[in-house]
Parts: C-alpha cells; structure tokens; sequence
C-alpha cells in the first residue's frame, strides 16, 4: 500500500515543521512524517526548512547564526498560528508517543539541508539521534546533497536513504544503484508515462513530492508508486483508503 507522508506536517494547514503540524498529521492518519533539519549555532538539530527566518519567523538572518535558546524564542508564522521552532528530539519524542498512544508505527523523512562539509558531523550526529527513537525500517534520509546520503551510508550500510531531485533525471535507477540508495525521490511533475514504466521494469522504490492533486495522487497509487509527500494528508489518505 503506497505510504502518505506528511510534507512538514500538515503544512497545508498549520505552521510547518512545528509540532502541532506534526501532530495534526499523524492525527489524520499519515504514515509518516517528512521534515527538514539544520543546525542553530550552537549545535543543536532544529527542525526548518529554509537557511533564512525571514519567511517563517519575519525576522532577518540565518537559522545557524542563532542558538538554540534564540530560535526558542521566534514564532513560526502561519495565519493566526504562532508556534516554536522544534528540535530534531522533540518530533521524535512526538513521534514515540503517538506511537505508544496509537500502536501505529510511523516512519521518518529526515532531509538534510546541508550535509557535513557545511554542518560538519550532522550525518553522524542524526544517525544517533534517530537511533534512540526508531527502528532503521521506520527511517529514511533524504537530501540534495547527495554526498550526506554517501556519508550516511558509509556510516551504517543499512540505513536507507532517498536521493532527492528536482528535475528529471536520466536512468535514475543506475545513479541510485551507484549511490547504493534504496529510494529515489523525485519532483512529481518529472514523472513521465515512460519514465514511470522504466522506474518499474527496474524495480525502483520511489516517493516522490509534493502531490497535492488528487488526479495525480490518484494515478499515482494505481501505478503502485511507494510513497507520496503531500501538504494535505487527510485528502491523500481519504483518496488512497477509497481506492
């Protein structure tokens, strides 16, 4: 059954990447979480999607040059919501929770926003982390930094990770295979009839973003594909349940 993952939560609905996004999606029912990771200046793994706080927060400068008590004290705008910016740890204790809660377990798209030649020891350092939490099947990192996902791997072979891209790309199951990735993670819209027949003649895992259309989600978990990254998590799940 293809997986729905919540895309920063339910960003279509609440502030993204914060805990009551996070929360809200497991609530609707998602099997997994898709969220974004940086480092605050002193070294804490905060949970962000771009390097500036000017579009979420409204104020200017780089999420690294702030510590972790700074970005503590910023909101993450949305509507009329204000929320905290959440550290790695905190979604996961979320995480185990719900699950604990629920019985359901749930799995993780961490994305690394930068590897390690610009965060240095950030693989090594969300590998550990995510350990304590959560089992390596309930666990996919994924980047466009493709070296993070060879620092990944050369750290423990059976961690999967996902190769993100944001424009078609040809035989992408040849450059995963090279990677020794275990999913490829494309835009939607770089998803042709063909491209979508070879990806399946080569037995390619993939899970593509960010699908907020119902004709295309719909097309998509007929054909089989593995996972889809959405901002409305209710709608996808509401769809592939009726399906």
């Amino acid at each position: 059954m293809t997986k729905i993952f919540g895309h920063r939560g339910a960003k279509a609905y609440y502030a993204e990447n914060t805990l009551t996004s996070f929360r809200k999606a497991l609530e609707m029912g998602a099997d997994g979480l898709e969220l974004d990771i940086h480092y605050s200046k002193d070294g804490e793994i905060i949970v962000f999607h771009d390097f500036t706080l000017e579009r979420m927060c409204g104020v200017n400068g780089n999420v690294y040059d702030y510590t972790l008590d700074e970005l503590k004290q910023l909101k993450v705008q949305f509507k009329n919501q204000y929320e905290q910016i959440p550290t790695l740890k905190e979604v996961l204790e979320l995480i185990n929770s719900f699950e604990h809660e629920t019985g359901k377990v749930i799995c993780l798209n961490v994305e690394f926003k930068a590897g390690s030649d610009f965060y240095p020891e950030i693989e090594a350092k969300t590998h550990l982390l995510c350990n304590a939490y959560l089992s390596k099947s309930q666990l996919i990192y994924s980047s466009f930094d493709h070296y993070a996902l060879l620092k990944i791997k050369a750290l423990d072979p059976d961690a999967q990770t996902g190769i993100l891209t944001a424009s078609a790309m040809v035989a992408p199951w040849e450059y995963t295979t090279r990677l020794n990735a275990d999913f490829y993670h494309p835009a939607y819209q770089s998803l042709t009839d063909r491209m979508l027949r070879e990806i399946k003649q080569h037995a390619l895992s993939l899970n593509a973003y960010t699908i907020n259309d119902t004709s295309v989600a719909k097309g998509l978990i007929l054909y089989g594909i593995n996972g889809i990254i959405t901002d409305m998590p209710d709608i996808m799940i509401e769809l592939r349940n009726n399906l």
